[in-house]
């Protein structure tokens, strides 16, 4: 009896043990922002954030979530971006890519074929990685459109992610930027309480995006 014992609880052990194994061996999929200071919580509490709270709702919403890698920072145009993005890469291996650039580029006066240059590359660079990629759009205000920039920029993000076969959302702070009270004193970056507002329009297009 004692023999069958420890035979069956040996049996039982080496069934478990390939189960428990796949399961520590689950990779945690890693997502990399990178983005400006409409992603960096700009002036307002890190955890207010939209990306603090995408985070926070992906946890609630699948048993498991990926990790987030926010490589976003107040003032970053794709110029940057374009000398960070093969490092970051490199160190975080991710399997998907959102990028939230190309307000800064326009502002500063980037011609149409710049931007369309540059946003195209760090695409490839993402897809070269085994990336796939979403873009969040800026729709620069009336009070920062020198030269109809913003319809420069505006044209580009449609045109690039058409050709590169890349999820866009036109604008990430649709519904925001239009009203005073939801923005800082500058005008252009959303208020602590505005980022719930933003992570909503982001996540209409990244549920599926990092959950499908």
């Amino acid at each position: 009896m004692k023999l069958f014992k420890t035979a069956l609880s040996a049996l039982l052990l080496c069934i478990a043990m390939p189960a428990a194994t796949a399961l520590a061996a689950t990779p945690t999929r890693t997502v990399l922002l990178v983005g400006d200071s409409l992603s960096s919580a700009h002036r307002v509490p890190v955890e207010s954030g939209w990306v603090s709270r995408l985070e926070r709702r992906l946890q609630t919403t699948t048993a498991a979530p990926p990790a987030i890698v926010n490589a976003s920072r107040d003032g970053k145009t794709m110029a940057d971006a374009l000398a960070e993005l093969p490092d970051l890469l490199a160190r975080n291996h991710p399997q998907a890519v959102i990028l939230e650039l190309g307000g800064n580029d326009a502002i500063l006066g980037a011609s149409e074929t710049q931007l369309r240059q540059d946003l195209s590359r760090l695409i490839d660079m993402a897809h070269g990685a085994g990336a796939r990629v979403a873009v969040l759009g800026f729709e620069i205000p009336p009070k920062l459109d020198h030269d109809q920039c913003a319809a420069r920029l505006r044209g580009v993000y449609r045109q690039v992610a058409h050709d590169k076969h890349v999820v866009l959302l036109p604008s990430l702070m649709a519904g925001v930027s239009d009203k005073p009270a939801l923005l800082l004193d500058d005008g252009v970056h959303p208020t602590a309480a505005a980022q719930a507002l933003v992570l909503e329009n982001a996540w209409r297009t990244l549920k599926p995006f990092l959950l499908d």
